[in-house]
């Protein structure tokens, strides 16, 4: 009975192959296979480029001998293609090969992800040119055996052929198609002149596709499902590029290998339907067809790196240079001036510049009576008194040591102050009426713009005895009764709304609380700023190592975002040139704390010399906020650095955090020049930006509909907050009554007033509104996918905004601006117009898949190292250099000029 049944199958199985003759094309020679009754498995001697067609069923096996001479010095490959169409996934067509080294095995239909089944599988035989070294002209054969399970006989097709051009060359294209069941590899062996080449690949088509390069040996993974067991991968739709060094793989020979996904939700990000294959259906096989191009060209050589690299510090370089020696030259001129007994004019130290209606400047047209007070009148109390009686102030609105000051006053109080209110003061740095004592090396002024040289000196004033009244302390550092003690005590506060609500302030009246202690409080700034960022980086480093270190070890590119069309490894570092390129940062940052450092020094020096010009003229100095500027750019440089050795999604934060901490303390710095004795302290100031970087994530993780409105209300308020803030000059209160408050002020000023009480101050705050607002609305109707630039923008346009505000004031106001400042504004311009250019290139993006961030790569723009990404880190690096020199010198003009002359604005 069984001998039967298999007679029967027998029978079967012929005329099916008979009838599968008819499939094949004529163009192709093609050979039936034919079993003999009762044979179950047979052995077939095959030739290459030979079309077989056969059946098998269950317990029966058709086995193709291929045999080829082996040459080491022309490397070939074996490539099978086999299709079935009555194969279906409960009963497949089973393909084995056997060769010397390994096997090699598949199924049609060949099942991607269990769910798309392909009946036309071709596969890339691993050769063993390339492992049998130094073995030549040996023959090789191949096993091919074909088995099934199913109780019916299973027709197939099956064709080998020889790839007589498996190796790819330098600097030559190769041109293929691939698809998730029929991926390709070729061969690459790296010259012995070439130490590092750029293996890339393009398509026309869009379909998502893997592109690996794997290590000469067997088995060779080039199927979706395990293309990521081995070597360095990439998805990629159109074009990708791996940037491969000759140590990676040993005596740089690789492997290039490319297959197709079955969907495209790897590179898009978005899930599809899911739609089974149709074994018959030829054309859905057709759809996921993709035309490749592999090219391999050389990169940049050893020379080439080297000098790159020693150029881009060298332009950083220079920099120092030309700063030490303009300050060389600089002190050359002081050091002659004071052997010749005379400080050099202020027109000859480049007090010349640019000013609008400098003959008559605002503060001299206006008539309002003067509340200030200089820096000495901060401790010496007796013309604040003067001037309190003389505009008909209360006793009861001064306060002296903390203590209110009546017209009972009695003597000895008074006596014990060292006040008299019936004859003016003696002393020489009195800023009453007294003839100014002229010193040598220091000229004497009475004009805001620089003090003149007068042709009639007047005659010298008779010796004064040494014994002058002891000037009241209001503050000094061993004093118990510090700033914050007299601050909280009522008739403080009531002071402080004598000097902070009038129509007119100028910087004496914002400029009176002890300075010492201001110092302390603004140096605090560059000290939180160093635990800060010690605290923060540590953590940071040992994540972007540990990132580069899996990227190394898993071989999966698609971790790090990088410009694979320029990234030039060094070490382990996958893209050396974007961090090497944040050195900019650092090395400017040093810069200026270095020139931040010779100003306080020597700023230090003329006070303890006692020189009234550094003491109560010009702008009150505190240089702490300048030293946390400088900080904070050197940790541009590291942070932006550790985010380049492997950007992407998970630490974008990296990158801005202290962009945003650059951007703050660059406003707070502009707004303390003329209101130093109302800046926010350090601590408030580090908690509103640590509180900005936390929006600026949750923003980035969950930027839904939701938090989108819930942002712009906060932000829509804290632009109220800080409008009021600034108006009044701190002195206004938040409580249940701030609703009445502002029905009277709307009723008040806005209804019943021609004009706003604080003219300029309402003309900033109005612009800014309008421009936040703008922001506001912006943010809440387009919601930008990148949130994280969104707000740094937010900052950036502020910091404009209040900058170009300043400048216009200053002008308008009869200042100057100084030569070497309007060059240092105008290179400050064209540096920053040339490096957002750039940074608007945009060579990648995280916001998107790493297949979509890499059809955004572009090649190398300079010296064959540098892309467009790295020149915008030299860029903004010099300009953010520049815009902290105007910061430092903007107002250098005003060094000879009272502080109750300088306006506030």
């Amino acid at each position: 009975m069984a001998t039967s049944v298999v007679l029967v199958v027998a029978i079967l199985t012929a005329t099916s192959t008979v009838e599968a003759s008819g499939d094949v094309s004529s163009g192709a020679r093609s050979t039936r296979v034919r079993r003999q009754t009762g044979e179950l498995r047979q052995e077939i001697p095959a030739q290459f480029n030979q079309i077989y067609q056969g059946s098998v069923f269950n317990g029966t096996e058709d086995i193709y001998r291929y045999s080829y001479m082996q040459n080491e010095s022309s490397p070939r490959a074996i490539r099978v293609e086999v299709k079935s169409q009555g194969a279906s996934e409960d009963y497949p067509l089973l393909f084995v090969v056997r060769q010397q080294r390994g096997i090699l095995s598949w199924q049609v239909p060949l099942m991607i992800r269990g769910i798309y089944g392909y009946d036309k599988v071709s596969r890339t035989l691993c050769p063993m040119d390339h492992l049998q070294t130094g073995v030549k002209d040996e023959r090789e054969t191949v096993y091919l055996e074909v088995s099934a399970a199913s109780p019916a006989a299973l027709n197939y097709r099956v064709n080998a052929t020889i790839l007589t051009d498996f190796s790819l060359s330098t600097g030559q294209s190769r041109n293929f198609l691939v698809s998730p069941s029929q991926p390709q590899y070729y061969a690459y062996k790296m010259p012995p002149d070439l130490d590092m080449v750029v293996v890339k690949v393009s398509s026309p088509s869009n379909l998502c596709a893997v592109f690996s390069l794997q290590p000469i040996k067997c088995p060779v993974y080039d199927l979706d499902r395990n293309i990521e067991f081995v070597g360095i991968y990439q998805t990629f739709m159109k074009k990708a590029a791996i940037t491969v060094q000759k140590s990676y793989f040993p005596n740089g020979e690789f492997y290039v290998v490319v297959v197709v996904k079955a969907t495209d939700s790897d590179c898009t990000g978005e899930m599809e339907t899911i739609q089974p294959a149709n074994p018959s259906d030829e054309a859905f096989e057709m759809r996921r067809v993709k035309e490749v191009t592999v090219v391999v060209g050389p990169s940049i050589t050893d020379s080439q790196y080297v000098t790159a690299v020693f150029v881009g510090i060298l332009v950083f370089v220079l920099f120092y240079v030309v700063t030490f020696m303009v300050l060389f030259i600089q002190w050359i001129r002081q050091r002659n001036a004071e052997l010749e007994g005379l400080a050099p004019r202020p027109e000859e130290q480049g007090y010349a510049g640019i000013a609008t209606n400098a003959e008559a400047p605002i503060n001299a047209q206006r008539t309002e009576p003067n509340y200030g007070a200089t820096g000495w009148d901060r401790v010496k109390m007796p013309s604040v008194l003067d001037s309190a009686f003389t505009d008909g102030l209360s006793l009861n609105h001064i306060t002296i040591l903390g203590k209110k000051l009546s017209k009972n006053t009695s003597p000895s109080t008074e006596k014990e102050a060292n006040i008299s209110t019936n004859k003016p003061t003696t002393d020489p740095y009195s800023m009453g009426e007294q003839p100014i004592e002229t010193k040598p090396g220091i000229p004497p002024t009475d004009q805001p713009n620089g003090p003149p040289m007068p042709t009639n000196p007047p005659p010298p004033r008779p010796a004064q005895s040494k014994s002058y009244p002891k000037p009241p302390m209001v503050h000094t550092l061993s004093d118990s009764s510090m700033e914050d003690d007299i601050d909280m005590l009522d008739d403080a506060d009531e002071d402080k709304d004598i000097y902070r609500t009038k129509t007119f302030l100028y910087v004496a009246d914002l400029a009176r609380k002890d300075h010492r202690h201001l110092s302390q409080k603004y140096n605090l700034y560059s000290w939180n700023l160093l635990t800060i960022s010690v605290f923060y980086a540590l953590p940071v480093i040992q994540l972007v190592i540990t990132y580069q270190k899996m990227l190394n070890t898993t071989g999966n590119e698609d971790i790090c975002y990088y410009n694979f069309f320029c990234a030039q490894p060094a070490g382990d570092l996958t893209a050396f040139n974007n961090v090497y390129s944040n050195i900019g940062y650092i090395m400017l940052g040093v810069l200026i704390l270095i020139l931040v450092y010779r100003r306080d020094y020597t700023h230090q020096k003329k006070v303890d010399a006692g020189d009234r010009y550094a003491i109560d003229y010009g702008i009150p100095k505190h240089f702490g906020l300048f030293y946390a500027i400088g900080i904070a750019l050197v940790m541009e440089g590291v942070m932006s650095g550790c985010y380049h050795v492997c950007p992407n999604y998970s630490n974008f934060q990296f990158d801005t955090s202290f962009m945003y901490i650059i951007g703050g303390l660059g406003m707070l710095k502009l707004y303390q020049t003329r209101h130093p004795d109302i800046n926010a302290n350090a601590y408030a100031a580090y908690a509103s930006l640590a509180i900005v970087i936390f929006v600026a994530v949750i923003g980035v993780v969950f930027g839904t509909p939701y938090f989108w409105a819930i942002f712009t209300v906060v932000y829509v308020l804290a632009i109220l907050a800080l409008t009021a803030q600034v108006y009044y000059m701190g002195r206004w209160r938040l409580d249940m009554g701030i609703f009445h408050r502002m029905y009277l002020l709307i009723r008040t000023d806005c209804l019943q007033c021609s004009k706003p009480m604080y003219w300029d101050r309402f003309v900033l705050l109005l612009v800014g509104n309008i421009i936040n607002w703008s922001l506001a609305l912006f943010g809440a109707v387009g919601q930008p996918d990148d949130f994280a630039s969104f707000m740094l923008a937010i900052f950036i346009i502020n910091f404009l905004l209040y900058f170009v505000f300043y400048i216009v004031m200053k002008l308008r106001s009869g200042e100057r601006i100084l030569w070497v400042t309007v060059g240092l504004i105008i290179i400050t311009l064209i540096c920053w117009t040339l490096a957002l250019s750039f940074f608007f290139k945009g060579v990648t993006t995280w916001e998107k898949t790493p297949a979509q961030s890499r059809l955004d790569n572009k090649a190398c723009v300079l010296m064959g190292f540098y892309d467009d990404h790295d020149i915008w880190h030299f860029m903004s690096a010099i300009s953010m250099f520049c815009s902290f020199l105007v910061l430092l010198m903007l107002d250098d003009d005003l060094d000879y000029t009272p502080r109750d002359k300088i306006p506030v604005f």
